[in-house]
């Protein structure tokens, strides 16, 4: 609230108590407002490295999501039904062909990862270092986003809800969700952050709501991912753009636009070792890989 209005009167008495208690208030309601309010996003990003992923030009891609696990960065190319591996450099290419479509993945340790084959219902652990699938689960309908934190899967299932299980497919618990068309979750620091087309929220681990963002121009948002001081970060596919959002869901910034070679950006992951963020394209295999410079 803005200070009373010292009449002329007080003006003219110096001495007045009600004189000095409001150019007291007075200042101090004009240095708050000349007070910068810093809030806690990234001031920029520096593009550590920039590379592509296709082995041929006329090679088609559909990569839907992407992790970065030490040096390794592993990439889920849906069409063609497999998981795409390289060093952080983009050099040392190689595949795991997979019999179910991969959309969504996680890590699970520096050498396993778990990945959610939607449709078909099915979520497939995967050893990247023996190239192998070491275990299959089957899910009780559609599973999308997926995350591994405290020795638990968190699994999407239908859109609306989470089955908590451990890495042998047993469901030990299920968490509502705001929205019943829930694509990708990041369960970390106690808290479920989930994303659909036009909306993020941000839920404690028993499902109550903690906040929710939404702006008119979010039109398609894709992944989701969060750095260690709880900063959302999140894909708009059709706009081509990246967006950070602050742990308390009140501030938000466009971090990365089509200038910075986005074109229908999906993928993204945020490393908080190196405080690093990893974004790809869906189609064209170009991927990007950006220190995080914060205030």
């Amino acid at each position: 609230m803005a200070p009373r209005q010292i009449t002329l009167a007080e003006m003219k008495d110096k001495s007045s108590k009600n004189y000095y208690e409001n150019t007291r208030k007075a200042e101090e309601y004009f240095n708050q407002a000349k007070t910068p309010v810093k809030y806690n996003l990234p001031v920029s990003l520096a593009l550590r490295q920039q590379f592509n992923i296709k082995k041929s030009t006329n090679e088609n891609l559909y990569i839907r999501n992407c992790i970065k696990t030490g040096n390794t960065l592993v990439f889920t190319d849906l069409i063609n039904r497999r998981l795409i591996i390289c060093n952080s450099d983009g050099t040392n290419i190689h595949h795991i062909p997979l019999s179910y479509q991969p959309w969504y993945i996680t890590e699970i340790d520096s050498n396993t990862v778990a990945v959610s084959c939607a449709f078909d219902q099915t979520i497939l652990i995967i050893n990247i270092s023996t190239r192998s699938v070491t275990s299959t689960i089957n899910t009780s309908g559609v599973c999308s986003g997926i995350s591994y934190n405290d020795n638990n899967l968190y699994v999407v299932i239908g859109g609306s809800i989470i089955h908590v299980m451990d890495l042998r497919g047993k469901v030990t618990r299920t968490i509502p969700l705001p929205s019943d068309d829930i694509w990708d979750i990041t369960v970390d620091r106690d808290r479920v952050v989930c994303i659909e087309t036009t909306s993020i929220y941000c839920c404690s681990l028993d499902g109550k709501k903690m906040w929710e963002f939404e702006k008119d121009k979010f039109e398609d948002l894709t992944r989701v991912t969060t750095d260690h001081e709880g900063n959302v970060y999140v894909t708009n596919e059709s706009t081509h753009t990246v967006i950070v959002i602050s742990d308390d869901g009140k501030h938000h910034r466009e971090l990365l636009t089509e200038s910075d070679g986005l074109d229908w950006p999906c993928g993204i992951y945020f490393d908080k070792k190196e405080n690093t963020l990893l974004v790809c394209n869906y189609m064209d295999g170009k991927a990007f890989l950006f220190d995080v410079k914060k205030n």
